[in-house]
Parts: C-alpha cells; structure tokens; sequence
C-alpha cells in the first residue's frame, strides 16, 4: 500500500512538473519578442517610416547611419549647386522676365489695343538688343474687351498662372479700379496704367506708377480754357457713365463751383451705346455753348457727327483719350475746332528727335500699326518700365524694383517730359499743353500748363 501511495504521488509530482513547465514555456512564449517581418521595400527616394527602420547593426548600402543628418536634410555647409534662391521671384529666372498687360482688342475701345501690340513691339526691340541685364523679355497681354468683369479673369490669369513680374499699359478706368486692390495685395507692379484716373497715385499705392496726367487735372484745364480763353458763357459735358466720366465730370463742376458759376449739364452714355442721336438733342437743348467730352474716339466721335447733323456747333473741348487718327473719320467735319489736352508731344513733329526714333521704330517693328497717340503712350510706358529694370540691375526683385522706380527724378530717356517718382507720389506727369484739330490732324500751340 505504502509503494503504491509512493508510486500515484511521484505520479502527481512529475504531472506537475510537465504542467509548470508548459506553463513557463508558454509564459516565455507570450513574453519574447514578435519575429522581425522583411521590411517592405522602400523606393531609393522615399524616407522610411520608423517603424520599418532597420536596426543599427544592419544597415543597408542606401541606409543613413543614426549619427547622420536624416535624408531630407542638407547641411547649412553643403548647398547643392541646383538649390532655387530662398526666395523665387515671380516671372524671373537668370535668363528671362515675364511682363503682362490688359486692354480691348475689340468692342467699343478696340482702338485702343494698339497700345499693347506697341508695347508688344517694343519688347522684340528690346530682345533684338539683347534684353535686359542678361534677360529676354516675354510679354504677354489680355484681351478684356473693356469689360471690367473679364479684366478681373484675365489680370488673375497672368498673375497667377502666367506668373508676370509686372504689368504696364493696361487700359481703363473701371477696368484698372476693379483689380487694383488685388494687385496691392500681390504686390504686382504696374506701370503706366492707361488711365488718368487719379486713383492710380492717389492715395500712393506702393506698386503702382501712373505716367499719363489725371482727369482732373485735364478737367480742370479744359474748364479753365473754356472760360478764360474760349469765353464760354454755359458748358455741358458728354461723358462715359462710369468712374472715368464721372472724374471728368467732378473736376469742371468743382471748377466752376470754385468760381461762383453754375454746375454743367451732364448728359451720359454708356460704353455699349451704339446710337448718340439722343445724346445730342440734350446737349443742344441744354444751350450750351461750350461743350467738354470725356469720352472714347467712337461714342466721342459719333456725339460731334450726330451734333453735326442737327446743326448744332458748340465750341469742343475733349480729354486726351479722345486722341487717336479715327477720331477725325469718326467726328467729320464738326470735329474742326476741338482742343485736348496732351501729356505726350505730337506723334507727327518730325523736329523732335524721339518721334523721328519712335516713327523709325514702328516702321520696323510695328509696320501695320497706326502712327498716332495710343500707339505712341505704349511706346513710351515700356520705355518708363524698361529704365526702371535696367537700374534695378541683375538682382531684381519686386521690392528692389519698386524702390529704384521710387527714385526716378526727372527722367527724359522717352519722348515724355521729364517722368518723377517719389517714395511718397507716384504721379509721373503733371503737366499739358493743348492740341487742336486743323484740317483732319492735330495741331499743337502754346506751352506746357499746370493747374493754377
């Protein structure tokens, strides 16, 4: 009995032995550390994600040691050759500078977009010369029918997709006023708006340089002529129904306020009119015997046919955006008489050495273009951008651009008088002399005037 009690409890003994030995095997199972599965392969460019690191001690061929910078990193003492500047510069790279406009090839101004095939023009010039400090220029320009609504798309596409350094020439009042904050927001520069909208200088934005004199400093001249010179008793104005117009209209009311006098008859139209018939009935009935157009050369033009043929002749004064060969086609024989203010020299004064260059250059480069004031203004802004860039010199920047046009004083490279900037008025010009229409051309007299 005693050897069988032996033998059941050696039994038990050697059954609990086996259990607690499982039950340490499997302890040490749960506790030991999961197998290492092959790493997924990773692309020679991709950086491996932690967890897939390799261990130390087996370090691939392509594997950064831990004491190494990680791959994505260069030392401050090791920059590749290939490494872009700090701080890429829109439109510019070592060989080329992107520049833009806007304006109507088409539509009620469509005479206006010889302003940027001229400029268009004065790029390939500039190009056949050897660029600019080491860099072509390529010029590309919008077609927005002067319709504000598609010079807000096509100003968005130039700069950010075109990716422009700058803009000049692009044309109208609304137009320019539609994108002008979002320019001062992307710190794109413009110079030479095509507008005498005295917003583009006042109050100063940073990045915009008008060059043409402003409205009312042609509306003020204009009434000041009218009264003093052409003794006009009671003047009407025809105007564009919009910021431009609007300006004009302001500046000849606040003239004649100044002196005592009655505010003029405004009588509007809109840039899609086609018919002025009407227009002109009022400005007769108004008796008015002096009347002042800010308008563009085809409602402008049509206004003086439609006076014509009703018989009514006012003395005419217009700004100068009236001021282009088709105007006198337009107009007829009722335009004889009409006196504009001009911030650029006649296109035709052959004394004057930069027209004989600007005529030599339209010859070549433009030969299908129109001789005459639009085509000359763009001449003259590429020529104001063009200096501003070659001062800049190779380092060019928008901010280093801006602060060269800041210091421009009195610079009479262009056929323009003397173009001034200053840290504090980008107002270029703020002088004119009049022009009359003689025998189908314009006809310049007296000396450069400012407001008194």
């Amino acid at each position: 009995m005693k050897q069988q009690h032996s033998r059941i409890q050696k039994r038990f003994l050697g059954g609990t032995i086996v259990a607690l030995a499982i039950v340490f095997a499997l302890a040490l199972t749960a506790c030991a550390p999961a197998p290492t599965l092959a790493p997924t392969p990773v692309p020679p460019t991709a950086v491996p994600a932690p967890a897939t690191k390799p261990p130390a001690t087996a370090v691939p061929a392509t594997a950064v040691p831990a004491t190494a910078v990680p791959p994505t990193a260069v030392p401050a003492t090791a920059v590749p050759a290939t490494k872009p500047p700090a701080v890429a510069v829109p439109g510019v790279t070592d060989t080329q500078i992107v520049l833009g406009s806007f304006g109507p090839q088409d539509g009620p101004a469509g005479a206006y977009g010889v302003i940027d095939r001229t400029i268009a023009a004065y790029w390939d010039m500039v190009n056949d010369q050897g660029g600019i400090n080491g860099r072509k220029i390529k010029f590309i320009y919008e077609n927005d029918s002067y319709a504000p609504a598609k010079t807000v798309a096509a100003v968005k596409k130039l700069v950010e997709e075109d990716k422009v350094f700058a803009l000049v020439g692009g044309l109208g009042t609304a137009n320019n006023l539609g994108v002008m904050d979002y320019l001062v927001q992307n710190n794109v520069p413009h110079v030479g708006p095509a507008t005498g909208s005295t917003a583009m200088a006042v109050p100063l934005k940073k990045n915009v340089y008008a060059i043409q004199i402003n409205y009312m400093t042609e509306g003020i001249l204009l009434t000041q002529y009218a009264l003093d010179t052409m003794k006009a008793k009671k003047i009407a104005v025809f105007y564009q129904n919009d910021s431009f117009g609007q300006e004009g209209l302001d500046a000849i009311n606040g003239e004649l306020k100044k002196r005592g006098l009655s505010a003029a008859v405004g009588v509007s139209y809109e840039a899609a009119d086609t018919n002025f018939s009407a227009q002109a009935l009022k400005l007769q009935t108004s008796g008015a015997d002096a009347v002042i157009l800010f308008a563009v050369p085809k409602p402008g033009g049509s206004v003086i046919a439609e006076m014509t043929k009703i018989g009514y002749q006012p003395k005419l004064l217009a700004s100068a955006v009236i001021n282009d060969p088709s105007i006198f086609q337009l107009a007829g024989p009722g335009i004889e008489g009409l006196v504009i203010p001009a911030w650029i020299p006649a296109f035709d004064d052959l004394t004057n050495p930069k027209i004989v260059e600007y005529q030599a250059f339209m010859k070549k480069y433009a030969p299908k273009e129109a001789l005459g004031g639009f085509s000359l203004s763009g001449y003259c802004e590429a020529m104001v951008l063009a200096e501003g860039l070659k001062r800049t010199g190779k380092d060019l920047t928008r901010e280093s651009f801006e602060a060269t046009m800041d210091q421009m004083k009195g610079y009479a490279g262009s056929p323009l008088p003397n173009v001034t900037y200053s840290a504090t008025d980008h107002a270029g010009i703020k002088t004119a002399y009049l022009q009359q229409a003689k025998g189908g051309q314009w006809v310049s007299f007296g000396d450069w005037l400012t407001v008194k």
